[in-house]
């Protein structure tokens, strides 16, 4: 089944209480923290629908996005018409994009690298990244933690959400893969009126997690060097067990 397909609809109002606008501050106090220079260009790979992409074009970067749901850019669009902001959008696949142009900083956000889950894509997306990158631009992204995830175990889950007098159901059943370093994220949606279900959505999302010193290897060969690892919206702890999402600061060599 098609990943982003039909549960794209609902992405939002599932994640309508994200802190995006606070993500968005974390991103631009480690661009200026790290950056060697004013950077002012941004690539969003796997924008999604522009959640981060429309609030750092507020704060004057010029932004491009890039992701392969099209339902997912169509939203994007609409919600930059509202904001009234510009954002460049297209649609494409992070390994193999080819945009013509460099940016100083590449962002993949809410573990879109996670969802590079062979050693084949994930040089791919990295190798095309460093592709879009100025020398010594910066790459940003956040992933899961793999001791973390091995320590606490992914569990089931429930989220209800309100549309109007519609509730969106979602049911979470993650399976966990500690040999290739996955988790299967099955989803089940219930979109659900008048004691009615209007539609049933079922999609199957594999997640890679990784472990600092795997991520090493493969961003010096394909081109970086790690600046730093940090808990999630942390600027200076250590990682540890309780962390299940980690940010990674590359340099591009």
């Amino acid at each position: 089944m098609e990943v982003f397909g039909q549960y794209a609809q609902y992405y939002d109002l599932f994640y309508g209480e994200k802190d995006y606008r606070g993500e968005v501050d974390y991103v631009d106090a480690l661009i200026k923290k790290y950056a060697l220079g004013d950077a002012r260009t941004i690539l969003d790979l796997g924008c999604g629908t522009a959640g981060h992409a429309v609030l750092l074009a507020q704060k004057g970067y010029s932004v491009t996005g890039v992701d392969r749901s099209d339902t997912m850019l169509s939203i994007a669009e609409e919600k930059k018409r509202q904001m009234k902001v510009s954002v460049e959008l297209w649609n494409g696949d992070i390994c193999s994009v080819e945009l013509d142009k460099r940016f100083d900083v590449a962002i993949a956000m809410f573990a879109v690298i996670g969802y590079q889950t062979t050693n084949e894509r994930l040089e791919s997306a990295l190798t095309n990244t460093a592709k879009h990158l100025n020398p010594g631009g910066l790459f940003i992204f956040d992933a899961w933690f793999g001791p973390a995830v091995i320590a606490q175990k992914p569990q089931d889950k429930m989220l209800v959400a309100e549309a109007g007098a519609e509730k969106i159901i979602r049911f979470t059943h993650p399976e966990l893969d500690i040999l290739t370093h996955t988790v299967s994220v099955n989803f089940n949606v219930l979109h659900i009126a008048n004691d009615k279900v209007l539609q049933s959505v079922e999609e199957m999302h594999k997640m890679r997690f990784f472990f600092p010193k795997e991520l090493e290897f493969v961003l010096a060969k394909t081109g970086y060097e790690v600046v730093e690892m940090y808990p999630f919206m942390d600027f200076c702890a250590k990682l540890t067990e309780n962390d299940w999402n980690m940010v990674v600061i590359a340099r591009r060599t």
